[in-house]
């Protein structure tokens, strides 16, 4: 069957299509008798919806360093020397055919390369092997001459810049059955300097230029906003439809139904428990979609346009005025990580991601979960209980399955260090490109061109530098074929992988799978209003203390090692809340002071174990995760203006400040704008120590437009 795409002008056509028929529907059922009238005499429509234009302009000097053209090391030069690899001795003195070629390595004692500090591979066998690791260019001649174009950094004026349509409509068949339809579309136009992966395809190199492995749609090309791609094909949201710049969705597609006591809700939607703001304890139902901006939306918001919708069942039983039953059966759905290249993507564009969701046999799996609700006075209960799939996924190497061998024009008289390499290789019958295919790396441009950059870019994204690197070889045996070994120091890590990155004419691109495990998660919460002196400032403050515990939590290793760490761990959160009036000429305030306690990983879902690394060194971890949350929201008058502020601190040195207004022009128009600062590294803490650090670049001012009707 042909796949046919939507694009914007079809999207556009489409929503106004609907909003027409469904408008002219509830024409024909108000005010007159008919059909429906006369065979369902509760029959009633509701429609609304809104149009938005979206746009986060950014302040900050620098872009998000996860991408090509915005990598700390685009523009900066980096010394790389190689090294002779310790197995590469014992190689060629087998093979007494090459030492009439590598007569200078053929002289050496095989003791004397103990090691990747030992002796710096000979200028006169390899002309590159002591060269500058330049980002973007690839040295694929036989005299190492380098080709392409250093990649500079750039930095835009827009963060995010989309067009959002949505539509609900609420048809009511009965008294008691209902359903409730939200679709939400989104275009955006893509006004970024956008990196352009084709623009390698001109740069030579053995077996084809560019970035051949990964879904061409996410690695070959221009950046994909919003198709959420994964092994096998296919769609891995079955109510969404996506290109690269649009996405259509139902957030809801709900058949309701209402009897006494009994809510019985059947459908796409989303369910939410819990009360923190910013943090999530009881909220574990759905994972998180953040390819449009990230969660550095309003934070009042509550992730209100971030939960993944699912097709679920869900029963809430009202078992009496104080005891509430909630139960739900739900298509297992991921969180969907922003693209390579897009403007908040998380994941390093260095490194090509393959999902197993389908291919993996997720995509049939099912969530269930349990919760209790109760009240008695002035206290709350509530205690869930959930099996699920962690849709945050775990990752870990996995063979690139590129067969590209390392450039070298010609094997027997080229003079780079692939050079050397493969004609050593071939006196054994074999092909670097083959065996590299069964490693976690891909001869390609793009990748990772120096030792510096491997380190810089581990601690970014709390991994271990040196025992990932171990991890990528130990883990798949034709590495080893290829003279690589594991090391223990950051010397010997560094010139191994420089070695590496000029026998591969310039970089070499990691290659990682995501899969994902069922857990356990169990959570208690209690709340208590204080009753105080009327008009106080105690009186009526809500304390509400929550506490997961999930048990066999399977988490990313540090060293992407497939061996993936299993833990139990316990997250715990205090939310305290209250509406305050200052005076009768305004409305109340309303107040909030969070404080959330991770023993085991952060906010994100990464291991602790996994932070500090820096450029020279290794992340040794830290021990727990502290966070605090201040807000407050001011209506003014008529609430025709509305301030609000959100505020918070990670305890280890880094801070989001989140000012902002809102003013509604009338019953159709408002206007929204709020600012995001974001200090990732406080009193000179090391930024991989801090949460923040990770998204330190996002300060940006966002302005919303919203016309509803």
């Amino acid at each position: 069957m042909a796949r046919t795409k939507l694009g914007p002008r079809a999207l556009a056509m489409a929503l106004a299509l609907v909003c027409s028929s469904m408008a002219t529907a509830q024409e024909e059922t108000e005010g007159s008798s008919g059909f429906f009238s006369d065979w369902l005499p509760n029959f009633d429509i509701s429609i609304g919806g809104f149009l938005r234009t979206e746009s986060a302009f950014s302040t900050s000097s620098t872009d998000n360093p996860n991408n090509q053209r915005s990598n700390v090391f685009n523009g900066r030069t980096e010394a790389r020397q190689a090294y002779v690899p310790p197995g590469y001795v014992p190689a060629v003195l087998d093979g007494v055919g090459l030492c009439g070629v590598l007569g200078q390595i053929c002289n050496l004692p095989q003791a004397a390369v103990s090691s990747w500090t030992s002796v710096p591979f000979p200028a006169a066998l390899a002309g590159d092997a002591a060269s500058d690791g330049l980002r973007g260019t690839f040295s694929g001649n036989a005299n190492g001459q380098l080709t392409g174009t250093p990649l500079k950094r750039i930095d835009n004026t827009f963060n995010y810049q989309i067009l959002r349509g949505e539509l609900e409509t609420g048809i009511k068949f009965t008294e008691n059955l209902g359903l409730i339809a939200r679709v939400r579309g989104l275009y955006d136009p893509g006004v970024y300097k956008e990196f352009d992966a084709s623009s390698f395809n001109d740069i030579i190199t053995t077996g084809g230029g560019g970035i051949n492995g990964g879904d061409p749609a996410l690695y070959a090309g221009k950046p994909n906003y919003f198709e959420y791609r994964v092994e096998g094909g296919g769609r891995a949201n079955p109510l969404e439809w996506t290109g690269r710049n649009y996405q259509v969705y139902f957030p809801a597609l709900i058949l309701d139904y209402n009897r006494g006591p009994i809510n019985a809700r059947i459908g796409n939607q989303q369910i939410a428990w819990g009360q923190a703001l910013f943090f999530r304890v009881f909220d574990v139902v759905n994972g998180l979609d953040l390819r449009r901006h990230l969660v550095l939306d309003y934070a009042q918001e509550e992730y209100a346009d971030e939960r993944v919708p699912s097709l679920a069942a869900r029963i809430s039983w009202q078992f009496n005025e104080e005891l509430l039953v909630d139960g739900f059966v739900e298509k297992f759905q991921p969180s969907i990580y922003p693209n390579p290249n897009t403007q908040y993507n998380v994941i390093p564009s260095q490194f090509t991601v393959h999902d197993l969701y389908r291919t993996g046999g997720y995509d049939d799996k099912l969530n269930y979960g349990l919760r209790f609700k109760g009240n008695y006075g002035q206290w709350g209960f509530q205690a869930a209980a959930v099996r699920r799939f962690n849709p945050d996924g775990v990752f870990r190497w996995t063979k690139s399955g590129v067969d590209r061998d390392l450039p070298c024009a010609n094997v027997t008289t080229g003079n780079t260090l692939g050079c050397r390499v493969e004609l050593t290789l071939q006196n054994y019958g074999q092909r670097s490109g083959a065996l590299l295919a069964e490693t976690a790396f891909e001869v390609a441009p793009g990748g990772v061109y120096s030792g510096a950059e491997w380190f810089n870019y581990a601690g970014q994204v709390r991994l271990d530098a040196i025992e990932g690197l171990n991890a990528s070889i130990t883990e798949f045996p034709a590495t080893t074929q290829l003279f690589a070994s594991p090391v223990q120091t950051v010397e010997e890590a560094y010139n191994e992988l420089n070695t590496f990155f000029i026998a591969a004419g310039g970089s070499l691109r990691g290659h990682i799978a995501r899969e994902y495990f069922r857990e356990n998660v169990y959570s208690l919460g209690a709340s208590y209003v204080v009753e105080g002196e009327p008009g106080g400032l105690l009186d009526q403050l809500i304390i509400n203390v929550e506490h997961a515990y999930t048990q066999n939590r399977h988490f990313t290793n540090t060293t992407l090692s497939r061996n993936y760490p299993s833990k139990n761990t316990n997250v715990t959160a205090l939310v305290m809340e209250k509406y305050y009036r200052f005076t009768q000429a305004f409305p109340a305030t309303y107040f909030v002071y969070q404080y959330m306690h991770r023993d085991t990983d952060d906010l994100f879902g990464r291991l602790l174990s996994g932070y500090g690394g820096t450029e020279t060194k290794a992340g040794d971890g830290v021990k727990d995760a502290n966070y605090h949350v201040l807000a407050f929201q001011q209506p003014f008058p008529q609430d025709i203006w509305r301030a609000g502020f959100a505020l918070l601190v990670d305890q280890r040195g880094s801070l989001l400040v989140q000012p902002g207004i809102r003013w509604k022009y009338n019953s159709a128009f408002t206007i929204d704008a709020f600012y995001t600062h974001i200090e990732g590294s406080l009193g000179g803490a090391n930024p991989n120590d801090t949460l923040l650090s990770s998204v330190d670049y996002a300060d940006e001012a966002t302005l919303r437009l919203t016309y509803q009707f």
